[in-house]
């Protein structure tokens, strides 16, 4: 359960990270870059223990490593932007649900069974998310609002499609650690070309609070991926329930964050959507 707890506060705190940087105005190129080299360097050592063998070692895999950390960056500058746009709550809404893709994905993929218990599960996700991002002055809205969560959604839905795709298909469980960290350095290395090319916000590039914040954020991404995977290694629980686990209560925790911490605001219908959202992730896992 300490695995688990700590997974739960590690992907928490991805997205309050990156509201706290919207609040020191920090490079997101930059932060996302020092993220992934954080991060690379983390699974480098405490995954492979600096030994780069598993590199050169039935490394087929390697097409779909680059193709998923170009993926990765991509959904941490729309879960960057998204949270200091639209908030932390949302901003979480919309990427657990999407694991309504997965399994549609799997469904199609592996021939899982249907049932209509599942289907439902689908449907309630799906509105939740809607419900969530409801508004009442919704004239008056700022279409980021909108867009960047349902971009989130649909993007990471198509993430973790593909990489359920790679994990049945093309790679081991010995094969996990040597994946997952070389995505982390090809993320890295997309970031830095981005860098290299600032724009106005990004002239400075030794912004201390970009830098800070980026190796906190490196240090929680790679402890999410860390401590699931020690979670359901080491865990007495199925791993069906430890997901669910997982999923529901970093939507809680973040929802807490975002009320106490930066006071964000939420509706009836909003809060109608946050239940909502609870009750289909138990459906779904």
């Amino acid at each position: 359960m300490i695995f688990l707890a700590a997974s739960i506060v590690s992907s928490t705190a991805i997205y309050v990270i990156f509201k706290w940087a919207g609040g020191f105005s920090c490079r997101l190129k930059t932060l996302i870059a020092v993220n992934y080299l954080t991060a690379a360097i983390l699974g480098f050592g405490f995954f492979l223990r600096f030994n780069p063998a598993p590199f050169f070692n039935n490394n087929q895999w390697i097409p779909f490593a680059i193709a998923l950390g170009i993926l990765y960056i991509a959904m941490f500058f729309l879960i960057g932007a998204s949270s200091q746009k639209a908030g932390v709550t949302v901003t979480t809404l919309a990427n657990k649900l999407s694991l309504v893709f997965p399994v549609f994905f799997s469904l199609y993929w592996f021939n899982e069974p249907v049932s209509v218990w599942k289907i439902t599960g689908l449907i309630t996700a799906v509105a939740a998310v809607l419900l969530t991002l409801y508004k009442k002055n919704i004239r008056r809205t700022n279409f980021l609002w909108f867009i960047l969560p349902l971009a989130i959604f649909v993007g990471s839905g198509f993430t973790d499609s593909f990489i359920k795709f790679i994990q049945g298909t093309r790679i081991t469980g010995e094969q996990t650690a040597a994946f997952s960290t070389f995505v982390f350095f090809v993320s890295f290395v997309c970031g830095s070309v981005l860098v290299a090319f600032p724009g106005k916000e990004d002239r400075k590039i030794a912004h201390i609070p970009t830098l800070l914040l980026g190796i906190l954020l490196g240090m929680a991404n790679f402890g999410s991926l860390y401590f699931i995977i020690s979670a359901l290694n080491l865990s007495q629980l199925d791993s069906s329930l430890v997901f669910a686990l997982n999923n529901m209560l970093i939507v809680a925790l973040s929802a807490s964050a975002g009320f106490f911490i930066f006071k964000e605001k939420m509706n009836r219908i909003n809060v109608a959507g946050l239940i909502l959202a609870f009750i289909s992730l138990y459906i779904l896992l």
